[in-house]
């Protein structure tokens, strides 16, 4: 019996090797935490990123911080009733409302931000230059769409975005009809994920900047792991 079994047992064992071998290789290799505790790299991956989301915000609230552009059906209006350069039109009206809610944004996410919790800080750290941003904006964009659109909607009343917005769609007669679109009929929630996007746009490229160079944060834990990290 005992002679049956032991080629039997070195047969399979010779059969699934290969199978653990390359599962083995194609696993890929997570950095050690050097003894760090899970909430240390939570702690220092939140730094990290509100360092990266300061810069971000930073740039979003200059004066020529973005312009932005009507949705595609309202530029063309614009542009066939040859407004596209009027400093009263429609574009300069909605990049002039995204100016005066810029730094009203950059308060909402600062606040937004502070409640985040990240539960699996590995998973985000060893999830690419842009993982940080793609969790944050998962877990941040519904609260502050809620807080952000009716100060949106105070700055397009008052830049008179809707009614300029209404003017070239009366305008346009039944183009308007065939050619409408659902952000040219709600231009305040056009302009609030305009300004969403903008936000995690800027976030994204200085979360790359600082994986890149871990050395360009302050806070002495988040740059050790960042830099533990670094791919």
């Amino acid at each position: 019996m005992n002679s049956f079994i032991r080629p039997l047992v070195l047969c399979v064992a010779v059969m699934i090797s290969p199978v653990v071998s390359r599962a083995q290789v194609s696993t890929p290799a997570v950095p050690e935490a050097s003894g760090l505790s899970g909430v240390e790299l939570s702690d220092g991956l939140k730094a990290g990123l509100g360092s990266a989301l300061e810069s971000a915000l930073g740039k979003l609230i200059k004066p020529d911080g973005f312009k932005v552009s009507p949705p595609k059906v309202l530029a063309t209006l614009e542009k066939n009733a040859g407004q596209s350069d009027d400093s009263g039109g429609l574009s300069a009206s909605l990049s002039a409302a995204a100016a005066k809610i810029a730094p009203q944004a950059a308060t909402l996410m600062r606040d937004v931000f502070k409640n985040v919790k990240i539960d699996d800080a590995k998973a985000v750290l060893t999830g690419g230059p842009g993982a940080g941003t793609a969790f944050l904006r998962k877990s941040m964009e519904a609260p502050l769409r809620e807080k952000l659109l009716p100060l949106v909607k105070d700055a397009t009343a008052s830049a008179g975005v809707a009614a300029k917005a209404k003017e070239l769609l009366a305008a346009a007669g039944p183009f308007a009809a065939m050619g409408g679109s659902k952000a040219a009929a709600d231009i305040d929630g056009y302009l609030c994920d305009q300004v969403i996007s903008k936000s995690f746009q800027l976030l994204g490229k200085e979360e790359a900047s600082i994986r890149a160079n871990p050395s360009l944060l302050s806070n002495p834990l988040a740059q050790k792991i960042f830099t533990l990290f670094k791919k």
